[in-house]
């Protein structure tokens, strides 16, 4: 059985992929990140309009990834994440923020004398804007929200090469997510002055719809649906203009 679907996935990997499409794609994926680009750089720009309410700054951060209702267990899949953030509070107990980012989800299969050597990557690649509100418990903060993301590239690779088979699949153009995490002031770890200006969080998110399409609830993973499973480590730099330091 194994070796006849290692056949179907060696033919089909020699199935051409039609010009139009893929120079249709690859022009969709430069708008996009363009577009990505322009807003972060407006929303960093414009934190200084914010200042005197806002806290804000750029954050980069790195996940492991699964895709529940696949094939793929564990968080095999490694991603990068990067963007800009806005915070603000709500009273001295409470706050509320927002984010820009770009962040690498997917599966991954490493190969091992397990299962065949058999290697598989899933890469999912998306613009995301989580909303949250948080609790200020000192040191920490505890947080949850939504988020909604816009997929910009999906690719998949097997043992032959890349997979057609997911470059068809009815993966959605979008995610709708859910996400809950602690974030703790840098300085309470690290003895730096530079530290003052950093946050360091770990977050779980889970989508709160099927990324294949139709879109079942995450109940119903068992049957049809394919959901992203992400564990993530962020730090958050907060940018300091001058209005803020009066």
């Amino acid at each position: 059985m194994k070796c006849k679907i290692r056949m179907m996935m060696r033919q089909s990997f020699f199935t051409p992929m039609p010009m139009t499409d893929t120079l249709t794609s690859i022009f969709q994926k430069f708008k996009t990140i363009r577009h990505l680009v322009t807003w972060l750089l407006l929303l960093v720009i414009s934190l200084p309009l914010w200042s005197q309410e806002f806290d804000g700054g750029v954050l980069a951060g790195f996940n492991g990834s699964q895709v529940d209702g696949d094939f793929a267990k564990g968080y095999h899949k490694m991603g990068l994440i990067g963007g800009a953030w806005i915070q603000r509070e709500l009273s001295e107990d409470f706050f509320w923020g927002m984010e820009l980012k770009y962040i690498q989800k997917g599966s991954r299969i490493n190969p091992t004398n397990r299962n065949g050597n058999w290697k598989f990557i899933y890469r999912l690649n998306y613009i995301e804007l989580p909303m949250l509100i948080g609790y200020n418990y000192q040191p920490f903060y505890f947080f949850t929200g939504l988020s909604f993301a816009t997929l910009i590239s999906k690719s998949g690779y097997n043992s032959f090469g890349e997979d057609p088979l997911v470059m068809f699949d009815e993966t959605s153009n979008w995610e709708l997510g859910m996400f809950a995490g602690i974030k703790v002031d840098f300085e309470h770890l690290v003895n730096r002055g530079w530290a003052k200006q950093c946050i360091l969080e770990t977050r779980f998110q889970y989508s709160l719809l099927s990324i294949n399409k139709p879109h079942d609830l995450f109940t119903n993973y068992f049957t049809t649906g394919h959901f992203n499973n992400v564990i993530s480590t962020v730090l958050y730099y907060r940018i300091e203009w001058p209005l803020q330091q009066r």
